[in-house]
Formats: structure tokens, C-alpha cells, sequence
């Protein structure tokens, strides 16, 4: 007792420590969500979350949740939500049925003579759908595509400057497909906005989105396809020109991996392979950067990695170099 009365600092430091912590669990998958990427609880406690959360301003008590998500229970399979990007047209408030139209005449089609010469037998042939390769194509390319994504995207617009001068990035760190559309972090002279006002506002030639590792472990495969294919229908709605890109999740270290029941690359290979479906190859494409960082066995390349997760700074030309080599170009 004479000790605690003698060092009440020391108190102050046990209490304080007690109470930042408990503040860190309670509130670690609310108001520090977004601070949860990369952290690793082996390596620091988790009280470290509230006082990065402190020195950005965040506090619980100015917390505001967001908007209820659908359950992550959602009946259905991933074959049923993909049905859904088929559905063009919404068609929104009640429905009369159509009236019964008689046909009392029926007009005969006018045979076609293809010896003739009027046509040639490819005209009455179906149309097939043009096949897109990929190709590599310059720096210019990029003059009029967006990048959307997490931490990993704002890498590479910080450490990519020939990309950077040329495309434009609405990145920020912890993004995830829940948060994308409703997050306003997107600076403008006016002010800050969120994508869906900064899409209706300027249009794009390509839209490259890269989101998907800060969400593994939350929500089953066919929640987060479902909200990550209602983002792409959102995007195509007010870009309805633009070329999408569907990045695959970018894989983490070996060490990671095996270490890790949520993040590693079992569940990464998953969630890629049901991304990929979203892809019709000719306006949605699926991409698959993993091929450039890599070390073969099916892992991130430990050498190219500061983190485990994250890229160096002169890993991410590859990813650059990629993107370069693997793009659709239409005429």
C-alpha cells in the first residue's frame, strides 16, 4: 500500500492501460474497424487501436454506425445472386398486365436468295460475341481510368508515379465493398464527397476496382459477392461507357497464410473464384495481379512484402507492369 500511495503515476498508467484496452475490445469491430488492417495482435496489443484511432480524432462517443447490412445469412448460392447482374431494367411499382394482343394476319418474311449475290451467308448467320485479349498498351491508356480500392490501391498510387500522373485514384485505407459507396473521402475544392457523387460527376474510359482482403472473415462467400456485385451494377449505372475491371484479391505471405484463420489464401483463392464469375468479358472483366507477385506456390512472395501483407514501395511496379500487359482495348 505504501508502494501505490507513494507512485500514483504508476496507478494512473495500470488504470489508463485498463481502461484503453477494454475501450479497444469492446469498440474494435465498430469505431476501429477501419484500423484493424494489418494489425497484428502478436506483435502489439490492442490497445493500439484507440490510440490510432485518437490521433485521427476518433473517439466512441462520436461514433456513428452505418447503415444496417443485409444478414450475412442471405439464403442462395453465388449461381442464384449471378442471375441477378443478367437484369438490365428495374422495374419499379406495381404492374398491370399487358393486354391480350390478337394477331388476325400473318405476315410471311420474304425469302432470302443467298445465291443471288444480295448477301453472303455470314449475314444470316448468328452474331457471336467479340472476343477481348488482353494486350499490352502504353502509359496513355490510363489517361482516363480510376482506380478504386483499399491500402494495397493507395500503394499503388504513391509509389507508382507514372501511373499516378496519369489515372486517377479514389482510394483509402480499411475500404472494404461495404463501405465503398456510402464513405465520403474523395477531397474536392467543394469539399469531401463519396464515389457515387464523384462518379456522377466525371466519367471514366476504364474502372479498375481492387477491394476484398480487409473483408474476409466477415459474412459468408455469397454475402460479399452479393454486395460486391451490387457495387459493379451501381458503377455500370452511372459509367455505363466504361470498361470495369475486377482485380482479384491480392494473396498474402506463406507466413501469413499459415497463421492466420482468416486471412489467408485458402479464403483469398475462394473469394477470387466467385469474383471472377461477376466477369462477362465484355463489359466486366476479371483480372488476376497475383500472377505478377507471386512465388509459385501460390502465396505473396515473401521478398516483395514489408508486412506480410502489404507491398514494398518498389514491389508495386509490378503490379504496374501487369496492368500495362494485361488490358482490353476496344476499337
Amino acid at each position: 500500500m505504501k508502494f501505490f500511495k507513494t507512485c500514483p503515476m504508476f496507478i494512473a498508467i495500470v488504470v489508463s492501460s485498463i481502461f484503453i484496452t477494454t475501450v479497444a475490445v469492446v469498440f474494435a469491430n465498430t469505431v476501429y474497424a477501419d484500423y484493424k488492417e494489418g494489425y497484428d495482435p502478436e506483435k502489439a496489443p490492442i490497445m493500439v487501436l484507440p490510440i490510432r484511432g485518437a490521433t485521427e480524432g476518433v473517439f466512441p462517443w462520436n461514433y456513428v454506425p452505418e447503415a444496417e447490412e443485409p444478414s450475412p445469412e442471405t439464403p442462395g448460392s453465388i449461381d442464384e445472386l449471378l442471375k441477378q447482374m443478367q437484369e438490365d431494367t428495374v422495374v419499379e411499382g406495381p404492374q398491370e398486365e399487358p393486354e391480350e394482343v390478337v394477331i388476325e394476319e400473318t405476315v410471311e418474311e420474304p425469302e432470302v436468295d443467298i445465291s443471288a449475290g444480295d448477301v453472303s451467308a455470314n449475314d444470316v448467320e448468328l452474331v457471336e460475341e467479340k472476343v477481348y485479349e488482353p494486350q499490352e498498351v502504353t502509359p496513355e491508356y490510363f489517361d482516363d481510368a480510376l482506380f478504386i480500392g483499399d491500402s494495397r490501391t493507395v500503394g499503388l498510387s504513391e509509389y507508382c508515379q507514372e501511373l499516378d500522373e496519369h489515372a486517377t485514384f479514389y482510394a483509402k485505407v480499411s475500404l472494404s465493398i461495404y463501405t465503398v459507396m456510402k464513405k465520403e473521402f474523395i477531397k474536392t475544392p467543394e469539399g469531401t464527397i463519396g464515389v457515387e457523387e464523384a462518379l456522377s460527376n466525371q466519367q471514366f474510359g476504364k474502372i479498375y476496382i481492387s477491394l476484398g482482403l480487409n473483408e474476409i472473415g466477415t459474412g459468408t462467400d455469397e454475402y460479399f459477392v452479393e454486395h460486391y456485385m451490387e457495387v459493379v451494377n451501381r458503377i455500370r449505372e452511372l459509367q455505363p461507357d466504361a470498361i470495369i475491371y475486377i482485380q482479384g484479391i491480392m494473396h498474402v505471405t506463406e507466413r501469413k497464410s499459415n497463421s492466420d484463420k482468416n486471412f489467408n489464401n485458402v479464403n483469398v483463392d475462394r473469394r477470387n473464384a466467385a469474383l471472377s464469375q461477376l466477369a462477362d468479358n465484355q463489359n466486366i472483366f476479371y483480372i488476376d495481379m497475383n500472377e505478377a507477385v507471386d512465388d509459385g506456390n501460390g502465396n505473396l512472395d515473401g521478398s516483395l512484402s514489408f508486412d506480410d501483407i502489404h507491398l514494398k514501395a518498389s514491389s508495386y511496379q509490378l503490379w504496374y507492369d501487369y496492368l500495362r500487359l494485361h488490358a482490353i482495348v476496344k476499337d
